[in-house]
């Protein structure tokens, strides 16, 4: 018989992403952005020329999704994509002016977001939490990476 206990794990997680997604969406509302929409420019912004393929893998989602958010900030004005010269298929991200003046701001919910994530935990307790959700995510991304269709 499985217990509560077996799988409180998985459903502790998927709720703290939930609550993790709103907040971040709240405290980014103002700037127009959400938060998977802020980790593609984050991206773009710490890798000047990532290719649309490199934050598919990245932000680990579908080529689909990953094409409907480049579009979005690009209709934003936030970011440019532009074909590759050496291989046309490939799209190369750069962030505009408008894209660049957000990295501050980011940053600051970022860190605002992760405060509130640890608020009680002492430093040592901060450090476990994060290593340990490292080795959670790195495993769940080998599950997926062994899927056939490649997890996404």
């Amino acid at each position: 018989m499985i217990q509560n206990t077996q799988f409180r794990a998985a459903s502790l997680i998927v709720q703290l992403g939930n609550a993790v997604t709103y907040y971040r969406n709240l405290k980014m509302e103002h700037i127009g952005l959400t938060s998977v929409q802020s980790d593609a420019l984050i991206a773009a912004l710490r890798n000047p020329g990532i290719t649309a393929a490199r934050l598919k893998e990245q932000l680990q989602l579908s080529q689909s999704t990953v094409a409907g958010i480049l579009s979005r900030l690009e209709g934003k004005g936030l970011i440019e994509k532009k074909a590759d010269q050496e291989d046309a298929r490939k799209a190369i991200l750069t962030p505009t002016d408008q894209g660049l003046a957000l990295e501050m701001p980011l940053k600051e919910i970022a860190l605002e977001t992760q405060q509130s994530l640890v608020e009680g935990m002492s430093e040592a307790e901060q450090e476990e939490f994060i290593r340990l959700l490292d080795i959670a995510l790195e495993n769940m991304n080998r599950v997926r990476q062994a899927q056939p269709s490649g997890g996404r």
